[in-house]
């Protein structure tokens, strides 16, 4: 095919980068924005110009609705968009189901965005409509050609090889006049019957929708994308009215961000306050931070976790005002307390007035209310990474991670957990951000310390312990600190109280009642030696934990 002065084909030669032709699709200077949030990284850089993209899924799965997201975005930058209907809907059923989307523009058809319906020419078989498409696409210059419904045109189901020359030659030769081809095909991503049609195909898109007992799921794969690193795996997609978002999968985002094997940085050992130039992150409580050596070593991970009414809130409250005060943004994602909630809770104390302050825009603390409903793991972490990056956060806070886990073990591979825990906490420290992830134990009052030692735990740097453990009658409120990697800290229990107006408060050992941590630690050594069958006095303890 010979090129004319000033065709598309010369303009494109010119700035081709040597030794890559001008139709190959793996030149980077070649990849177009789809237009559709967030799937362009997941295709590993966009949309090849001149491709062949086949979109599939099942019914309602979303394919006329991505493939006119992607063309209606196109068209508004001043490209050339021709949409053909087949057998699927007609064109005025097509305009009338895409009207209901922000991304649609009724004002470009008729100009930039032609629709021509295929019904008269499918009775005349697949090369007819294919010299159809050609001479439609040169006659409007289209830049785009979107063909909507293939599996419904008439021999394609009947005939596998005609389907595929069909294919091939649309592709091939709308690539030659430089037209990106969207093909939408109704049918399972992985049924073999299609097989021999998407060995023509460039790109191949796999549109996922299920029910996942009451709830609906939806997801993207791209099955097969020349010439780019996608993003394997599954993606969750969200479908409203501005039309198709794509949350990339958070393991195979970290995954792909950072290679696996890359060799792990040095850590230095803090042995204390400013040591090995290690910064910490405060609580703003002169007994805790002394109990942590100053504080969290900054860039860490760390499970605050207790039961019920201990006041792990309240303990995240004062991490976030203490990095407000430090000049360091705080993003606040919580799934139990709403903003309001948060001030009454903060209400009795003396820093009420700093907490409002810092929940005003621009006061530091980013609030992020999200209820538990129906939760996507995906769709949380871009959201509160994305609100991490936009306020530059030095510090995060999840109340409670519990949530993140459940909308994990609820979704459509509850097997991910610890790899999607793992991933999260990674995105954190990549970030330089210092995590403070409130769990709730199992147990509201406890006999003995107790910290179950799950994925979380494990994964983390660091863990602190809020308890309730009865002695002689009351209820008293410990704190410990079983794990801080990367330094030392004080490893004895400490009382801690919560009263009005001073807050939370953790006790120094001789503020609290005479007896009290050595009563409590000395039943917890009497309860261990019971469970092994030992007394103090070596004696053996009988049936029912009494001396003999």
């Amino acid at each position: 095919m010979t090129s004319s002065p000033g065709s598309k084909e010369q303009a494109t030669s010119a700035v081709a980068p040597p030794n890559i032709p001008v139709g190959d699709i793996r030149s980077p200077a070649r990849r177009l924005p789809s237009g559709v949030p967030n799937l362009d990284l997941v295709l590993g850089g966009g949309l090849p110009r001149g491709a062949l993209i086949l979109v599939t899924g099942v019914p309602g799965s979303g394919k006329t609705t991505l493939s006119s997201q992607m063309v209606f975005t196109a068209a508004r930058d001043g490209k050339n968009v021709l949409i053909l209907s087949a057998l699927s809907e007609s064109s005025s059923k097509l305009i009338e189901h895409l009207a209901g989307f922000r991304f649609f523009d009724r004002n470009l058809i008729g100009g930039v965005v032609r629709f021509l319906a295929l019904e008269r020419i499918l009775s005349e078989g697949l090369a007819a409509c294919a010299t159809t498409i050609f001479a439609e696409a040169r006659k409007t210059r289209a830049d785009y050609v979107l063909l909507d419904g293939f599996r419904g045109m008439p021999g394609v189901e009947a005939d596998p090889p005609a389907a595929r020359t069909f294919l091939y030659d649309v592709g091939t030769t709308l690539n030659t006049i430089g037209v990106t081809t969207l093909v939408t095909s109704e049918t399972d991503p992985h049924d073999p019957r299609i097989f021999p049609e998407t060995t023509t195909a460039d790109v191949i898109l796999g549109l996922h929708y299920a029910l996942l007992g009451a709830r609906q799921y939806r997801g993207i794969e791209v099955i097969k994308a020349r010439g780019a690193a996608q993003l394997p795996g599954m993606h969750a997609v969200v479908l409203d009215a501005g039309g198709i978002t794509v949350y990339p999968q958070l393991e195979e985002r970290l995954l792909a961000e950072s290679p696996v094997f890359a060799p792990p940085k040095a850590k230095a050992r803090v042995s204390g306050v400013g040591a090995a130039s290690v910064g910490r992150a405060s609580f703003g409580s002169t007994e805790l931070d002394a109990m942590l050596r100053g504080g969290i070593p900054q860039g860490t991970c760390t499970v605050l976790a207790g039961s019920l009414g201990t006041g792990k809130t309240l303990l995240s409250i004062n991490y976030a005002l203490a990095g407000v005060r430090a000049g360091e943004p705080v993003v606040f994602l919580s799934f139990r307390e709403s903003m309001d909630q948060i001030r009454q809770v903060g209400r009795p104390f003396a820093f009420a007035d700093d907490l409002s302050r810092a929940l005003d825009p621009g006061g530091g603390l980013t609030f992020l209310e999200t209820p538990p409903i129906k939760l996507d793991a995906d769709v949380l972490a871009d959201r509160l990474l994305a609100e991490v990056d936009r306020h530059r956060a030095r510090r995060v806070i999840v109340d409670s991670v519990a949530e993140l886990e459940r909308a994990v073990l609820h979704g459509a591979d509850p097997q991910r957990l610890e790899d999607y825990l793992a991933a999260l906490l990674q995105a954190f420290r990549r970030r330089n951000v210092t995590a403070l992830l409130l769990k709730e134990t199992d147990k509201v009052v406890a006999a003995s310390l107790e910290l179950s030692a799950d994925a979380l735990s494990v994964l983390a740097e660091n863990v602190l312990l809020l308890q309730h453990i009865p002695y002689h009658s009351r209820l008293y409120r410990i704190i410990s600190v079983p794990k801080l990697r990367f330094s030392d800290h004080d490893t004895a229990i400490r009382e801690f109280r919560i009263q009005a107006p001073e807050g939370l408060r953790v006790l120094a050992a001789v503020d609290s009642d005479e007896g009290v941590l050595s009563g409590i630690t000395g039943g917890l050594e009497w309860q261990a030696m019971v469970l092994s069958g030992q007394t103090a006095h070596g004696e053996r303890t009988g049936d029912h934990g009494t001396s003999q």
